[in-house]
């Protein structure tokens, strides 16, 4: 099996504006500054051994989000990113009956910014995650397991309507016909997309006894944001029981926390942190604004 990999990365900026600086999980004591600049690169990458890797981490696509923490610095002008690491996430697949395909498809357009050149809007970099007492995992009843992004508001999909006209990229989107196959009742109102159950029994069958969460991807189906370049990272498995799907409400789950994926940086090499420790780092983190500084798209063949 081969993987198509597409990679983008915050471009280097001027000193007066974002530095970039790596951190181990915003803990290490000594902090070294490098500069990146923009690659786009797409190669295909042999897989390793079957027996190497977990079955579940492999017959996903996948889209990652690199995170730095933006902070400002005393007495000094622009900003400085510190960065936590890297998400991955499988996305539904395509044969599943609880595909979304406009929505994952605006989502994977955006993250692989193939519009960037054209739209500099239509991307996920320089995105930030909401950052509030709410969004802050100390322990507290504020905490709402759950980390919020809303974007540029600009799609990267094009979407026709019945009246026969295409939606501008700015506009919101819908996709009734196929939310109507995948609502699932809770707790009085309804989710859609992939079943929370299924992918949590996933995790508990899959993972080989590495530690895991069912932390789902979701993007908003009612209500503001909806059809929009917004999604959300939901701790559900990880929350107290009286929240648990509740936080999925009115909205699609389209893909699941790649857990055991390689936490690494960008182009950093494994440093022994994954997916879920970078999660765990960006939410417990009260530095400054969580940033997408870099995003891509893996695609299987």
């Amino acid at each position: 099996m081969s993987r198509f990999i597409l990679r983008i990365i915050l471009p280097a900026i001027a000193a007066a504006s974002i530095i970039h600086t790596s951190c181990v999980a915003l803990l290490l004591p000594s902090i070294s500054l490098r500069s990146k600049r923009v690659t786009l690169s797409a190669q295909s990458v042999q897989s390793p051994n079957a027996s190497e890797v977990s079955t579940l981490s492999c017959q996903y696509d996948k889209i990652y989000f690199d995170i730095g923490v933006k902070t400002q610095p005393n007495n000094k002008s622009g900003s400085t990113i510190l960065n936590v690491g890297r998400l991955w996430f499988n996305l539904t697949p395509v044969n599943h009956p609880h595909y979304l395909p406009l929505h994952i498809s605006n989502l994977c357009s955006l993250a692989a910014s193939k519009r960037k050149a054209i739209d500099p809007k239509a991307t996920y970099i320089g995105c930030t995650f909401q950052f509030s007492p709410a969004t802050i995992d100390d322990g507290s009843f504020r905490y709402r397991w759950g980390h919020q992004v809303d974007g540029y508001r600009r799609n990267g999909i094009q979407v026709s309507l019945a009246s026969g006209r295409v939606t501008d990229w700015g506009e919101p989107f819908s996709d009734p016909e196929r939310i109507k196959e995948c609502a699932h009742d809770s707790f009085g109102g309804k989710y859609y997309g992939w079943r929370y159950d299924e992918i949590s029994n996933l995790l508990s069958v899959e993972e080989g006894g590495g530690e895991t969460a069912a932390i789902l991807l979701t993007v908003p189906i009612h209500g503001p944001g909806a059809g929009t370049s917004q999604f959300s990272i939901v701790r559900v498995s990880e929350s107290p029981r009286e929240w648990g799907e509740r936080l999925l409400l009115n909205s699609a789950v389209v893909g699941f926390l790649d857990c055991p994926g390689n936490g690494g940086f960008g182009d950093d090499t494994n440093d022994g942190r994954n997916s879920l420790d970078v999660l765990r780092a960006m939410a417990k983190q009260k530095i400054g604004v969580p940033t997408i500084v870099g995003c891509g798209i893996e695609m299987n063949e």
